[in-house]
């Protein structure tokens, strides 16, 4: 797969990585287990790809005029700022009114300011319900990429145990072979003490001991 990738590259080809991507995952998801030859394969195959992603400006790139309107009025209609500035509108409009009497534009119980306030209303929901709608789509976005960047994770850890357990088995291997070598050497050392003993006491025999311990 990764020959292919460069071979791709050199040819000058288009290569939808995120394609690529998504077959993989979809391919590894199949699997009943994450340690067989067929999963180091596709694991090695995921590794030079880089799957986190930065959802949100991803999303505000493709985003049109009108989502971009919405977000921004959304985000105004819930600070205070649109609290204070709003109510002191209000405040101001029905002292202004009051204030004229009879001459008022909307005179007590001022009811051209209740049907902009119905008219606000009626228009503010529609706007509000299409930035939560963007948002929840940002939200489905951004659990697959971290959906994605776990089953990554859970892919790279599993070889990384296997790696572990393989090497594991070649250390206790070679500490057997080890202490193999060390007992042979010990039996020898003690052999070579036994017989110099030997010589000492006994100086023939030990000659004779010699000879046979240093025949093949």
């Amino acid at each position: 797969m990764v020959n292919d990738l460069l071979l791709n590259r050199l040819a000058a080809a288009p290569v939808d990585e995120d394609a690529e991507i998504q077959d993989l995952i979809e391919e590894i998801e199949e699997l009943d287990n994450l340690l067989d030859p067929e999963a180091r394969q596709l694991i090695g195959e995921l590794r030079p790809y880089i799957v986190t992603e930065d959802v949100y400006e991803e999303i505000d790139e493709d985003a049109s005029f009108g989502d971009r309107v919405a977000d921004k009025l959304a985000t105004f209609a819930g600070s205070w700022k649109f609290i204070l500035l709003f109510g002191f509108i209000m405040l101001a409009w029905m002292a202004v009114n009051a204030r004229l009497g009879e001459g008022a534009f909307d005179p007590f119980p001022f009811i051209l300011l209740n049907l902009t306030l119905s008219t606000l209303a009626a228009l503010q929901a529609p706007v509000i319900l299409m930035a939560a709608n963007r948002q929840s789509t940002k939200d489905r976005a951004v659990a697959q990429n971290d959906y994605q960047v776990n089953l990554k994770n859970e892919v790279e850890i599993a070889d990384l145990h296997r790696k572990i357990d393989n090497l594991t088995d070649v250390i206790a291997v070679q500490n057997r072979l080890v202490n193999v070598l060390v007992e042979a050497r010990r039996k020898e050392l003690s052999a070579t003490i036994r017989v110099m003993e030997s010589v000492r006491h006994d100086p023939a025999a030990g000659d004779g001991r010699a000879q046979e311990t240093m025949r093949p």
